[in-house]
């Protein structure tokens, strides 16, 4: 009696509070108001927090936790109110779900072509044919958006952080795509509309071939570029290249014979120059390729690098160059670069102000005004006041979107000098984490870094020109990209004066999970400054890093920059005196550098730095820029910056300079790491004698993948191993001897 008094109370108060069951259609017109709607559910948690479901009208989300347990195929009752985010209709908050029944068969996906989605199928199941990714060959990310084509139209895919897709390749096929329709979109009722698929088995490839691993770059000299890929079954190896993503098929080069292992190689390459490539394989009807992507051959540049720093440094840790100090003159270096300009100079600053120091403006005004095409890029969200003094000159300006147009910023802080130039010597590239205000040049902690490459500079410059919307003067507002519109256009990868060096841009390049990965290579020390952490899995892994006998030293600008999940993890695994917070009288730790293997030139040192945050947003929605420069001398130039900025705000360096390297051999060491073209040195040092071991090679599922014996003496052994090209990512190698089980995270490139 007392259960059926509860049901009938509960009935009343929904009925009595108006909040009588409607269709989905007929909630979708009502935002604001509190509705109660009925629909099969057609997703679970591989999406999240959050859960589409549909009736016979229409499709709607509901988001929050009150629907975690929700799962794909319930038929539920759902009360809550409308809201549009960002575009999305949802219900949220959630104030009642009920699982009518579970196991339902889903609704039949509408077959849609990308022109046809619309806010009519927003929350449904739809499916599109004849799909190709322009980053086929190239592998899913999380939290990263894709573009597609099929049937001559344009659309979009979303992959979450955590999906199955993540790590897999992008099909090099048509393919039939099922997803649910959803939008996100900063300000346009009508756009954004993108497709989120939920895991694999939305994707069906009907053609016979396909490609099974991505497109590798597996070496490349002033004059050449080699490839390898693999498919599912055999295959001709073909490929086409041009000087432009217009160009690609200008020239084809072909293998013969056929295989399910495919390498080629191109030939008589300009050094310093940027090659398209699209790799194809044929096999009857069908033809597996990948995207059209972009590589580098070395160039003939002189590959000099600088870095300058506006907060001290202590030259006594130097090992060989002395770093450079220049306070509150990074200004001044910048306008002698610009007065040296022969050509060209494109900038791309997220703020410009000249109160307070040297006029940049006038330095550029006067360039464009000796024949130099100067052509700048500036933020919207900011006031950048400097912009104002470009008017009425022969200076080229495009400011990005402002707030109001889009989600993320235009963060960047390059300018790249002569890019074009025949003359080897004189592209530049200068970066780092200083904007050109007064606050950033005389108070806040900053550094800049200039590279002398003749490649970089082009790579630069592609990246430049997609946002500047055309290659010529003006921009063209109307084919001008920015955020999440970009998309990865870039070469990654380059050699210069022998030394390795990465390049990413934000936010199609997928920066943050390059940072987890690149911390994950340290060995022996790893040295950070960065002006805040907002990322878990960023803790985790230096966490894990320290864990396994790294020295680990962190500051960052304040505790409140971060999260706090993030701080409960680096405090636990670090302590007070070892994770630390700027606390200057005035001004910000604005730097955004990583020190990996400072202390140890035999495990591939390098330092990682740009304009890219440690956030979501700079993952995400940012335009960012971040460079990896595998170098010894230059690690160690940005420690000896990071040295006084640590310990002069609390921090004890301990257990990098005043360690002993041969504390090593209680460990195993890979290098160099990241590992390029499978080709891994392993050093172990055994105190006894030991026959044999067992090398294994294991995936991040914890699957082995390589088991290999191996002979051991006494003492210190170094072992090299070839691992096949279809090795790429994060993996753990594993050596176990009859004493000892080392293991090791490596990045196989």
């Amino acid at each position: 009696m007392k259960r059926f008094y509860i049901i009938t109370l509960f009935i009343s108060c929904i009925f009595s509070s108006g909040y009588a069951q409607s269709t989905i259609l007929e909630a979708r017109g009502m935002v604001g108001k509190v509705v109660t709607v009925k629909g099969i559910v057609t997703n679970g948690s591989e999406l999240g927090s959050i859960r589409y479901f549909q009736d016979n009208t229409a499709g709607i989300a509901a988001y929050g936790s009150s629907v975690s347990n929700v799962k794909r195929g319930d038929s539920v009752t759902i009360t809550g109110t409308v809201k549009s985010y960002n575009q999305l209709l949802e219900i949220d908050p959630v104030t009642n779900v009920v699982i009518n029944s579970s196991g339902n068969p889903l609704p039949a996906p509408f077959v849609l072509t990308p022109d046809q989605i619309s806010e009519a199928y927003e929350s449904m199941l739809v499916k599109v044919n004849h799909v190709l990714f322009s980053d086929a060959g190239q592998v899913f990310a999380g939290n990263k958006k894709y573009t597609f084509t099929a049937d001559g139209e344009t659309g979009y895919v979303y992959i979450k952080k955590g999906q199955d897709f993540v790590g897999t390749v992008i099909p090099s096929a048509p393919v039939s795509l099922t997803a649910i329709c959803s939008q996100f979109d900063y300000s346009s009722p009508d756009k954004g509309y993108q497709l989120l698929p939920r895991d694999l088995n939305d994707i069906y490839i009907p053609s016979s071939i396909y490609l099974t691993s991505t497109l590798s770059n597996t070496n490349f000299t002033h004059s050449t570029l080699d490839f390898s890929w693999k498919t599912n079954i055999t295959g001709t190896t073909e490929m086409f290249y041009g000087t432009s993503t217009d160009a690609v098929k200008s020239n084809k080069v072909s293998v013969t014979g056929e295989s399910a292992t495919h390498s080629i190689g191109l030939s008589g390459l300009n050094a310093g120059n940027i090659t398209w490539v699209q790799a194809f394989s044929v096999n009857g009807t069908d033809t597996a390729k990948s995207a059209v992507l972009p590589f580098a051959t070395i160039s003939n540049s002189t590959g000099d690098m600088k870095a300058y720093f506006n907060t001290p440094v202590d030259i006594s840790y130097a090992t060989s160059v002395k770093a450079i100090y220049l306070p509150g003159t990074i200004d001044d270096t910048l306008i002698n670069y610009i007065n040296r300009a022969k050509y060209t100079i494109d900038m791309a600053i997220y703020n410009l102000n000249n109160n307070g120091i040297s006029n940049i403006s006038a330095a550029l005004i006067a360039a464009a005004n000796r024949g130099v095409r100067v052509r700048v890029i500036g933020c919207g969200t900011t006031a950048n006041i400097g912009f104002g003094e470009f008017s009425g000159t022969a200076v080229h300006v495009l400011i990005g979107p402002n707030k109001y147009h889009r989600l993320g910023i235009m963060h960047n802080k390059f300018v790249i000098f002569d890019a074009q130039s025949t003359n080897p010597d004189d592209p530049i590239v200068w970066t780092g984490s200083t904007n050109f205000t007064e606050e950033q040049i005389d108070r806040d902690a900053n550094n800049v870094i200039i590279v002398q490459d003749q490649s970089l500079a082009k790579t630069y410059q592609i990246e430049f020109e997609e946002m500047w919307g055309s290659h010529g003067a003006e921009p063209d507002a109307a084919k001008a990209r920015f955020g999440s519109a970009k998309t990865d256009n870039t070469p990654h990868e380059f050699k210069i004066h022998g030394s390795r060096v990465e390049c990413y841009f934000s936010p199609t390049d997928g920066v943050n999970a390059q940072i987890v990965n690149h911390i994950n290579t340290a060995n022996h020390d790893l040295s950070i400054a960065t002006m805040l952490i907002t990322r878990p899995d960023m803790a985790s892994a230096i966490g894990s890093i320290k864990t396994d006998g790294a020295a680990v030293n962190i500051i960052t600008n304040a505790k409140a920059n971060n999260a706090s999940s993030v701080n409960t993890t680096l405090l636990a695994a670090l302590g007070a005196t070892h994770y630390v917070f700027y606390n200057a009288t005035s001004g910000i730790m604005h730097n955004k550098y990583m020190i990996v293997d400072e202390g140890d030139p035999t495990s591939d040192p390098f330092v990682l730095t740009g304009s890219h945050n440690w956030s979501a947003a700079a993952n995400n929605e940012n335009d960012e820029n971040t460079l990896i420069i595998h170098n010894d001398t230059l690690a160690n130039i940005y420690y000896q910056n990071f040295a006084p900025l640590f310990t002069s705000n609390s921090g004890v360096l301990t257990g990098i300079r005043n360690r002993d390297i041969t504390k090593n051999n209680n460990r195993l060491l890979v290098f160099p790491n990241p590992v390029l073209n499978g080709d891994v040195n392993l050093s172990c040092f055994l105190t006894s004698v030991n026959k044999s071991g067992t090398l294994q090679l294991i995936d991040m599922t914890g699957r082995v993948i390589f088991n290999h014996s191996i002979s051991l003496t006494k003492g210190k052994n170094i072992l090299k191993y070839k691992f096949p090209a279809s090795v790429k990512g994060t993996y753990v190698l594993r050596l176990i001897t009859t004493n000892s089980v080392w293991t090791q995270k490596v990045l196989f490139k």
